[in-house]
């Protein structure tokens, strides 16, 4: 019962610091509003339509309403994010709000909030979608895992683990290569467009047709051997996906909300879409409010550890956000030509700390030095803009120069 009243009291404590952060600072218009819907308000369409521009806003805080989902369930005990008692007057926060189709912005700067932003009518209630942010929280339940035992090693070959995958692309190959995007798979990720390997896999949860599993057993090519060549494969995280519900005995969200989102103090449930089989699409559409992305953002900046309790092994946890010295392959400039790669985490060059990131703008960032965490959600009206993504890494160096500065 107390835990329970503590709970509701530290909602309510957030939801006032909401309405004050937002007293704060006047409304103002965000970029292209009639384009995403505000007349209708902004209206959320329906499984044929959903991920048209007219759609996005609506359609990204209720994929719970669109898709059948499975519960991440929050637990009694609240982490505190606390608003500074002086927040910072940043005149170039709403300079970049005023261009940048950003639904969502929080920044926690040493565990404490000095930004909160919401715009096309967003509320910090809503849920927002992940896209492939939910890549690192299924690495990070991998971790754990491998620390209870359920798996024996990161060594293991996956299809050692899940039997199902014997004859696919990825027999033989380890669960650390899968990890790194490295297992050699044949996989076009090309975006919007209808007969690309990912649009095909992920009509088992747009629009129910079979499951996950079927998709990935029909890939059975590779380009090249495991572990040689970064290659960024959405189709590898469902893998993983797959390993953990053989692995566990449970669905992917009844385990991450107990080992995860639970124990990081969660203020809300999230919610997890699932094919048509009731298995989750690890590798996108985990749905959750800004706040608890900023906590597992803090989370991992605090090296998997909450209130003297280790949620995540601390040593997988940096592992899980550098590159080993024999892995060049996974460098930042040589994955791709500006972030490197490590379990389903991205790294920046230069320092800048590592990201999780997500199609149409979602993105957490960690900057472990300054103990800065940036959390954006965004409707970028195609799945990857590189104009919009330069944009954000400006703010995020901007950030980083300010903060330094205090």
């Amino acid at each position: 019962m107390l835990n329970l009243q503590r709970h509701r009291s530290q909602a309510l404590a957030n939801w006032l610091t909401t309405l004050l952060l937002a007293a704060a600072w006047p409304a103002a218009a965000a970029p292209e509003e009639a384009a995403y819907g505000a007349a209708s308000g902004y209206p959320h369409g329906d499984r044929s339509n959903w991920f048209r521009q007219y759609h996005l806003v609506g359609a990204l805080t209720a994929m719970d309403q669109l898709f059948p989902v499975r519960t991440v369930a929050a637990g009694p005990d609240v982490r505190p994010l606390p608003q500074r008692a002086t927040p910072p007057a940043w005149t170039f926060v709403q300079r970049y709000l005023d261009r940048h189709p950003a639904t969502g912005l929080l920044v926690l700067k040493d565990g404490q909030v000095l930004v909160e932003r919401y715009q096309y009518g967003r509320r910090a209630e809503d849920r927002f979608t992940s896209f492939s942010m939910a890549k690192t929280v299924v690495a990070m339940a991998v971790g754990i895992a491998i620390a209870e035992g359920r798996i024996a090693s990161i060594d293991e070959p996956v299809d050692r683990i899940e039997p199902a995958l014997a004859h696919t692309a990825w027999k033989g190959a380890v669960l650390r290569q899968v990890l790194n995007m490295a297992s050699g798979v044949r996989f076009d990720e090309t975006y919007d467009k209808p007969d690309t390997d990912i649009a095909r896999l992920s009509r088992a949860w747009s629009r129910q047709e079979g499951a996950l599993l079927a998709g990935l057993q029909r890939l059975s090519e590779r380009d090249t051997a495991p572990g040689e060549r970064f290659h960024y494969v959405s189709a590898e995280t469902q893998v993983l996906t797959q390993v953990l519900i053989r692995a566990t005995g449970r669905p992917l969200a009844d385990y991450v909300g107990e080992k995860i989102w639970a124990p990081m103090g969660a203020e809300a449930d999230g919610a997890w879409v699932t094919d048509a089989a009731g298995v989750e699409a690890g590798y996108c559409c985990l749905s959750a409010r800004l706040r608890d992305w900023a906590r597992l953002g803090q989370l991992l900046l605090d090296g998997g550890r909450r209130d003297g309790a280790q949620v995540i092994p601390q040593a997988w946890v940096e592992v899980a956000t550098t590159v080993r010295p024999q892995d060049s392959h996974l460098r930042p400039g040589r994955a791709t030509p500006y972030f490197g790669y490590g379990y389903q985490t991205w790294i920046f060059p230069e320092g800048l700390g590592f990201a999780l990131l997500g199609v149409r703008g979602q993105a957490v960032y960690v900057n472990p030095q300054l103990r800065l965490v940036m959390v954006q959600t965004a409707v970028w009206p195609t799945s990857s803009n590189p104009a919009l993504g330069r944009e954000r890494d400006q703010f995020w160096r901007e950030l980083i120069r300010v903060a330094g500065q205090e």
